[in-house]
């Protein structure tokens, strides 16, 4: 077997052949492959008229979910005002239910007089309370209920002046008790000070001097 002679030309020539050949093989492949890849980007385009429709589709539960925003929105506002309103009824319920036990229970303690009765209540009537007892509303002063309370401050030392005054309320007897409002608190009886207050409120015989 000969050698071959790696340095003459005829070698040479025929490395360089092939490896023009294989490098124009590469390059076929190569431009075969980029083919494909251009063809398989171009099938797996999306249609126009697909991306319109993901579009539109898309704007419908935008636009729906606006409107189911702004429903609960509103629904929660109508919640709020609702129970609002419904607060307001229950303390004016409350407020009704108080003084109507009040006048009540004053009543049967003998405190007759509406001005004394005014008066009573503008005392007692923070002392008043409405609890809830077994699905009932029911008056009470502290733990009392409000007729045992009225009751037991009716025969108080405070209490009695109120009913007496109004058991004497004669022309006379008012007459007796007048006061003229430059009297100090600390001179006027129990019902003197009772019939101030039926008169005239309690914040204004908090103004008058000790």
């Amino acid at each position: 077997m000969s050698e071959v002679d790696t340095s003459s030309q005829e070698f040479k020539d025929a490395v360089a052949a092939a490896v023009a050949e294989a490098t124009d093989g590469l390059k076929t492949k190569n431009a075969e492959l980029l083919g494909k890849l251009k063809k398989a980007q171009k099938d797996s385009a999306i249609d126009p008229a697909d991306l319109e429709a993901v579009e539109r589709e898309r704007d419908d539960l935008r636009t729906k979910l606006a409107e189911q925003t702004r429903l609960a929105t509103k629904a929660t506002k109508d919640l709020e005002a609702a129970t609002k309103r419904a607060a307001d009824i229950d303390t004016a319920y409350s407020g009704s239910l108080r003084d109507a036990a009040l006048t009540e229970a004053l009543t049967k303690a003998g405190v007759t007089s509406p001005a004394l009765l005014k008066a009573a209540k503008a005392l007692l009537g923070a002392q008043a309370t409405v609890a809830d007892e077994n699905g009932a509303r029911v008056v009470k002063a502290g733990d009392k209920a409000i007729g045992d309370f009225i009751t037991e401050w009716a025969g108080s030392d405070e209490g009695k002046h109120f009913v007496t005054a109004a058991d004497v309320s004669g022309g006379g007897a008012q007459g007796a008790g007048r006061v003229t409002g430059t009297e100090k608190r600390s001179q006027m009886s129990v019902s003197q000070k009772a019939d101030y207050i039926g008169k005239h409120g309690l914040d204004a015989y908090n103004t008058l001097p000790e």
